[in-house]
């Protein structure tokens, strides 16, 4: 079925298609008079009319949408921050509502560049990414020559954005001193993806601690292809293997480190008597275990507050003078450590 559009509203109502447009705006309606208006939008709404938004896009040159990339649609953090960013964005009464344009790049980065051209086409006015790795940086850079790009969560080394982080190296250190406080002698890490620098600042920081409190880490680097609990579950065979074998690991995430206690269940090992696991992020499924995790908690509101004023004001101003800020995290102790 054929939709009315916006001159065949106009000459139904006897008006001009302009005052069609501007009573059913929201930032010109007040052009309008009062009763005029509401006979418009009446007539509007029993017509079933919904406005063109593709064709509002090209006359005012914004979308009111953001593109969000994100690496894993199951990880609940990336899910916490999303929703607490849009929040923020929406919390103005006085400025139109932001839609989110929401795709999984599965830390891929042919899906990345696929995604972000996709976005640029729908003609998002800004581009989220809580996915970046390293392999990414050139994308995005051509990406920020047309859309303000801003990060979260993920940051890349060497690479200048507007950015909202977490300091994952003060985090991985909180671990490693509450190993350290716990007596551990040997530990390890069970990392996320090299190419993601959150991983690399996590290790670095859980690192420099061991190495100050003369605390061994195994030589062994085991890494995650992704960071999942399938991916974690998958890493235990080589915890096991290692010789002698630590007594304390460091899941670069919470869903990484339920991976590795779920296949210890499966071998008959017990947390923490067998091995002690910490993770990252906080989730809601740490907090309910069997055997509660030990965890980061990572600062979402602090985070997604930061974000959603870089995104509002470099969309209102491309010249913007931003500034990129690190928030602490905390390290919270439950049963698994």
């Amino acid at each position: 079925m054929a939709r009315l559009n916006m001159r065949e509203l106009a000459l139904k109502l006897g008006v001009d298609r302009a005052t069609v447009s501007r009573a059913l705006s929201n930032d010109k309606a007040h052009l309008v008079a009062p009763a005029t208006r509401e006979r418009i939008r009446q007539a509007a709404g029993a017509a079933g009319y919904r406005p063109d938004l593709t064709a509002a896009t090209l006359r005012r040159g914004r979308s009111h949408t953001v593109g969000i990339l994100v690496s894993d649609l199951g990880n609940e953090t990336f899910i916490d921050v999303i929703r607490t960013i849009f929040r923020h964005l929406d919390a103005r009464s006085d400025a139109p509502s932001i839609t989110p344009l929401i795709a999984e790049t599965l830390d891929h980065p042919d899906a990345t560049r696929r995604l972000i051209h996709t976005f640029l086409s729908r003609r998002v006015d800004a581009i989220i990414s809580l996915a970046s790795t390293e392999a990414d940086t050139a994308i995005l850079q051509d990406a920020a020559r047309e859309v303000p790009v801003v990060l979260a969560i993920r940051a890349i080394a060497g690479a200048v954005f507007p950015s909202a982080l977490c300091d994952d190296r003060a985090g991985g250190a909180m671990v490693a001193t509450h190993f350290a406080e716990r007596g551990h002698k040997i530990v390890c890490q069970v990392q996320g993806p090299p190419l993601s620098a959150t991983f690399k600042n996590r290790a670095l920081g859980f690192s420099e601690v061991c190495a100050s409190r003369s605390i061994v880490e195994t030589p062994q680097r085991i890494f995650a292809e992704t960071a999942t609990s399938a991916a974690g579950k998958r890493t235990l065979d080589a915890l096991l293997a290692i010789s002698p074998r630590p007594t304390a690991i460091f899941a670069h995430n919470d869903a990484l480190a339920l991976g590795v206690i779920e296949a210890m269940r499966h071998r008959g090992l017990r947390c923490p008597e067998d091995l002690a696991i910490v993770g990252f992020n906080n989730t809601q499924l740490s907090r309910i275990l069997a055997v509660p995790l030990s965890t980061v908690d990572y600062p979402v509101e602090e985070v997604s507050r930061h974000a959603g004023e870089l995104v509002r004001n470099l969309i209102a101003d491309p010249s913007y003078r931003f500034e990129s800020r690190l928030f602490t995290p905390s390290l919270i102790v439950r049963a698994s450590s």
